[in-house]
């Protein structure tokens, strides 16, 4: 029971943060093993349980001075230290509502985070290393590979074998892996109707993705190229067939 109560107080809080902030897109780029999971959890524990017991101690005030109820005095008490907090896990109520409180303060700060405090954060960082250190900032994205291919905005891309450079796939990118899965594979659309477009107009180039390790090459066209390209086909007389 003492350790249901320790992963619940001083685990779950940081443990909902973590998970929201990879809901969001602020993945890692690397897997964290449960030591390091353990760690970022007590440390994420911090400010989703200052906001939580913060938000708790208000409503005990409160109701106790706008509603002196007998049984609310007796059942909710104030949390101000650690054995508080343990001690009054062995009222259920208490922990139904600190769960729940948690599982939304822990989105709370997620997404102030994510939008307000990582940007701030990474500026700072980066006019650091620019003007002090002087070295390359930090990019806003954990991988090269979610910087090139985790983006809402469509893209048309080559895949090439770099020891193989005649066999290649050419199509439009539907869905990427994540940076985290096991393998990194990706979804085409239209690979015909692309890979005559490309080889007709050869637009322009604007990223090369290379893995060393898979030995191959994947070239991101132009979108202004593409559409360019496109409409020239368009006018032509022997227009390729869109799908």
């Amino acid at each position: 029971m003492d350790s249901f109560i320790a992963t619940v107080v001083f685990t779950l809080p940081g443990l909902l943060c973590y998970y929201w902030l990879q809901w969001f897109g602020f993945v890692p780029s690397q897997k964290h093993n449960p030591f390091e999971m353990l760690g970022i959890s007590a440390l994420l524990w911090l400010p989703v349980s200052t906001m939580t017991l913060t938000f708790y101690n208000s409503f005990v005030f409160y109701s106790k001075k706008f509603f002196n109820v007998i049984g609310l005095r007796e059942e909710f008490k104030y949390v101000l230290s650690l054995v508080n907090l343990q001690d009054s896990f062995t009222n259920l109520k208490f922990i139904i509502i600190f769960s729940s409180l948690s599982l939304f303060f822990s989105y709370v700060f997620s997404r102030l985070w994510v939008e307000i405090l990582f940007p701030v954060f990474l500026k700072h960082i980066n006019k650091i290393r620019k003007e002090r250190i002087k070295t390359s900032q930090l990019s806003n994205k954990p991988t090269v590979w979610e910087e090139i291919f985790i983006h809402p905005e469509p893209k048309v891309v080559k895949i090439v074998k770099i020891d193989k450079s005649e066999e290649y796939m050419i199509g439009a990118l539907r869905k990427a892996s994540r940076p985290l899965e096991p393998e990194r594979n990706i979804t085409l659309d239209d690979v015909d109707y692309f890979t005559k477009l490309i080889e007709k107009y050869n637009p322009s180039i604007k990223h090369v993705f290379i893995d060393i390790k898979a030995g191959i090459a994947i070239h991101v066209y132009h979108g202004i190229s593409i559409e360019s390209a496109q409409k020239q086909d368009a006018k032509s007389k022997d227009p390729i067939v869109a799908p």
